[in-house]
C-alpha cells in the first residue's frame, strides 16, 4: 500500500495509478513490497510504502484489511489497521478487466471508518480460487480513507 495523497491536486494525480501499474509490471516480481518497486515508487513518483493490503477470513468470508502496523508512519501502533465490509459498489467505468469500485465500512481497527476504492487498474480474480492458494493480485487502485481522529495521529 503506497500513499499517493501527496500528489492530490497535481497533474500527476490523475495518471499515477496507471503509471505506477506500468512500473510494477516492468519489475519481474508480483510482490508489492519488492525493494525494487518500493524504490521506483519513491524515486519516480514520490510515494512511500505505508502498509499492507490483503484479505483475511472473518466469519466465514474474506474481508479486506489495510494494515499499517508494521510499515510506514504508524509502524508499531496496534490500532493502525482497518478490516472492512462492502457497503455498495459499481463496475469500473474503465472496463471489466478492472476490479469494481466500492465503498466499504469499518468492521474493526482504528485506521479509518470508511474506504472508497476507485480508479482501479486490472485486478480481476481468477474464476475459481482454492482456499489453500496464496493469492496475490496485481492491480493498482486509489483508496480514499475517511480517517478516525486518534491521539496517536
Amino acid at each position: 500500500m503506497f500513499d499517493m495523497s501527496c500528489t492530490y491536486g497535481t497533474t500527476v494525480f490523475s495518471t499515477l495509478h496507471n503509471d505506477a501499474f506500468d512500473d510494477w509490471n516492468a519489475i519481474p516480481s508480483s510482490d508489492p513490497k519488492d525493494p525494487r518497486l518500493v524504490q521506483v515508487m519513491e524515486d519516480k513518483h514520490g510515494i512511500a510504502l505505508v502498509g499492507d493490503y490483503y484479505f483475511i477470513q472473518q466469519n466465514g468470508t474474506l474481508s479486506p484489511i489495510w494494515d499499517s502496523r508494521s510499515t510506514g508512519p504508524f509502524r508499531g501502533n496496534p490500532s493502525a489497521f482497518v478490516i472492512a465490509q462492502k457497503v455498495q459498489g459499481i463496475p469500473s467505468p474503465d472496463g471489466p478487466e478492472n476490479v469494481d469500485w466500492v465503498e466499504l465500512k469499518k468492521l474493526s481497527g482504528g485506521l479509518a471508518t470508511r474506504i472508497f476504492r476507485d480508479e482501479t487498474v486490472k485486478g480481476q480474480p481468477p474464476p475459481t480460487v482454492s482456499t489453500s492458494l496464496n493469492l496475490c493480485l496485481s492491480y493498482l487502485i486509489n483508496f480514499i480513507f475517511c480517517l478516525v481522529v486518534h491521539p496517536w495521529q
